[in-house]
């Protein structure tokens, strides 16, 4: 199931950043007082009361503005808007819905979304009700905030994932969804008519070719699968300077919904900015990964460019080595069956268990060999760890002091037991909780 997208949009500096903070528990956006400083989108998962959903931070509308980059930052708010599920529109409770906000309202209500009006700097409590006069504009759902000291922000939350649907369960599903990502124009479609053997998308040398997501079911070796095609430009409402931001949003939604992420990477390109962040956002969402380097038909090499280029692919982003590095042609069929058995490792290798009793008695080996160095005087002790059942592979350690146990200390543990057990192209969830 997709994540819904919630867009928190409104003018410049009413405090979008610190909500978005607020809402995902993390400093994430930067926050200033000077009016746009948030340039481009910024989206992390966020929960509330078990529904889990993608909040959207947006740089803040401008009204007639003829500044470049002012024009820019509303095209993007327009976008995460239009993608969204729920709209969170802010207004400085202090300044009062000026002009500007007014216009923005009219235009709003004229679309079927789910709008909530969030009046932001009510940090007294006693003052709540002088935002009353905001129901005159015409908002069923009116919260009056502050995102600096989170007052009202549980009941934000509650009001935005009423009637969002929850996750289904893993248990119901049978087959294996594969997201098909990456830039415009690195040949997603072409891969994936190479991958089924049928022309079931169109394919051309134009970026954004395909307009809305195209989900294609079929078995092979008696394994049900799903292939996400992913949406690039839409054509009915075409932002022509915003086709990267545009593309961004959908393929976060794909993600969202996907098992394994299949990120294509231009092989005359190599690997960009726009890669990694695709693949940042993919260990995010815990979601199975391959990188398939597409075009490699029309690349000069020898029998060693393919090992020199892959290591270098694991010295760029060593955090991520365990993702199956693959040179490919869509276009002439080259390795493509390569892809699909990294596809069926790594499905297998997300639904791997270890019995308790050997991930125990692995683990403690690990502690002895190298214990949790101390922290602020106290030292950390791990009693025990589990794997519960599920997708992706998750090790809760219960321990005296979770909070204190260090990134490195946690990449040391998921490096061994990578080393012993595989899990092979899927990012791996470490829990630490206290013990009761």
């Amino acid at each position: 199931m997709s994540l819904p997208i919630v867009a928190i949009v409104g003018r410049p500096n009413v405090g979008k950043s610190t909500l978005f903070n607020r809402l995902i528990k993390t400093r994430q956006a930067i926050v200033d007082d000077t009016p746009g400083i948030t340039r481009d989108r910024l989206y992390r998962q966020a929960t509330w009361n078990g529904v889990d959903f993608m909040v959207v931070d947006t740089g803040g509308l401008h009204v007639g503005s003829d500044d470049v980059l002012a024009v820019k930052v509303t095209e993007q708010a327009k976008i995460a808007m239009e993608q969204a599920d729920v709209i969170v529109y802010m207004i400085d409770a202090k300044v009062g819905a000026l002009e500007d906000d007014l216009r923005i309202i009219r235009d709003m209500r004229r679309s079927d979304k789910r709008v909530i009006l969030a009046p932001n700097k009510v940090d007294d409590p006693e003052k709540e009700y002088e935002t009353s006069e905001f129901y005159s504009l015409g908002f069923e759902t009116m919260i009056p905030v502050s995102a600096l000291n989170g007052l009202n922000c549980g009941d934000l939350l509650d009001a935005i994932v009423e009637g969002l649907p929850r996750g289904e369960p893993d248990a119901v599903r049978d087959e294996t969804r594969v997201a098909i990502v990456g830039r415009p124009n690195v040949g997603k479609s072409s891969l994936l008519n190479a991958m089924t053997g049928d022309k079931i998308t169109i394919v051309a040398d134009l970026p954004g070719t395909t307009r809305d997501a195209i989900d294609t079911r079929f078995e092979m070796k008696g394994r049900k699968y799903v292939l996400i095609d992913t949406a690039g430009l839409k054509k009915k409402k075409i932002y022509k300077n915003q086709l990267e931001y545009y593309t961004m949003l959908r393929t976060v939604r794909a993600i969202s919904r996907c098992d394994i992420a299949v990120i294509v990477v231009d092989s005359v390109d190599g690997l960009v900015a726009g890669d990694l962040r695709i693949a940042a956002d993919t260990v995010e969402l815990y979601k199975g990964l391959i990188f398939a380097f597409n075009k490699w038909d029309i690349v000069e090499k020898d029998e060693l460019t393919a090992d020199k280029l892959r290591q270098a692919v694991h010295r760029k982003i060593r955090t991520l080595s365990y993702a199956p590095v693959l040179f490919i042609s869509a276009l002439t069929g080259q390795r493509v069956v390569k892809v699909w058995e990294s596809i069926e490792k790594i499905s297998t290798e997300r639904k791997k268990r270890i019995p308790t009793s050997e991930l125990n008695n692995f683990i403690q080996d690990m502690i002895e060999r190298r214990p949790p160095p101390a922290k602020k005087g106290k030292f950390i002790k791990i009693y025990y760890v589990t794997q519960p059942e599920g997708d992706p592979p998750t090790f809760i350690f219960f321990c005296n002091y979770p909070r204190l146990i260090e990134n490195h200390y946690v990449r040391y543990l998921e490096n061994r037991i990578r080393e012993t057990y595989g899990f092979l192209g899927t990012p791996i969830k470490m829990v630490f909780k206290l013990r009761s």
